[in-house]
């Protein structure tokens, strides 16, 4: 705790020169932490915001009260000592750097983002109505069989001449001619072989019922006749 004394005597901290003052006027006690308090010691007293106080008896007083000694001079509280400046200075710097960082992060942050390419909108995805996307597919189909259509340019063969286009031309039709001829003559041979497979078996079945009434005849004319034993020879 620290104590100022106020009064005309030279050996006060603050010194008021004057005859209404008392050698050893007041006393102001300032803890390290808590609230402050005055002790009047004079004659003439001590006033805090204009109520005289009780000698030699502790009364609490802060920074904002208004102190006159003798009512002839006001204290001056830039000459007693703050114990509290230096930690309030200290809380106040200590948020001033808080606040410092806290602006550095947000001006990172915003660059940082101000970098970074923007993002595409985003496309509402409306459906279509049946109609169009059936004529779109319908669309889709024609192309491609008009790509199928068309030769790729790769496989046309260069005009050079018209000599060499008509040989050219010449020349696929008889490719085509020999496939279809081909493919003509494979299938009269099936025709042939299948015809001379259903001759083979209408003759196999006329052969089959031939040998089936030779053999339903043979019996009947090996059978000896009843009436020829049963005659009788008159003489």
């Amino acid at each position: 705790m620290k104590t100022i004394t106020v009064g005309r005597g030279e050996g006060c901290n603050i010194i008021v020169d004057d005859e209404m003052m008392s050698r050893r006027h007041a006393i102001i006690k300032i803890p390290t932490f808590g609230g402050m308090e005055i002790v009047d010691m004079s004659k003439n007293g001590t006033f805090v915001n204009g109520v005289r106080l009780r000698p030699n008896v502790p009364f609490p007083i802060t920074r904002k009260d208004v102190v006159n000694f003798a009512d002839v001079h006001q204290l001056d509280w830039s000459k007693v000592p703050d114990p509290l400046k230096y930690y309030k200075i200290g809380v106040m710097a200590v948020g001033g750097l808080v606040v410092l960082l806290l602006a550095i992060f947000l001006l990172k942050s915003l660059l940082s983002g101000s970098k970074e390419t923007p993002a595409e909108p985003a496309v509402e995805q409306v459906a279509k109505p049946v109609q169009t996307v059936e004529a779109e597919q319908q669309q889709e189909l024609t192309e491609e069989k008009k790509e199928e259509e068309t030769v790729p340019e790769e496989n046309v063969p260069e005009a050079t001449s018209p000599e060499g286009s008509e040989n050219a031309s010449a020349s696929k039709n008889d490719e085509v001619i020999d496939v279809y001829g081909a493919a003509r003559a494979s299938k009269r041979k099936r025709e042939a072989e299948e015809r001379a497979r259903q001759q083979k078996a209408r003759e196999a079945q006329k052969a089959k019922e031939a040998q089936k009434q030779q053999d339903s005849k043979a019996p009947s004319t090996s059978k000896p006749s009843g009436k020829n034993n049963n005659k009788t020879v008159v003489m």
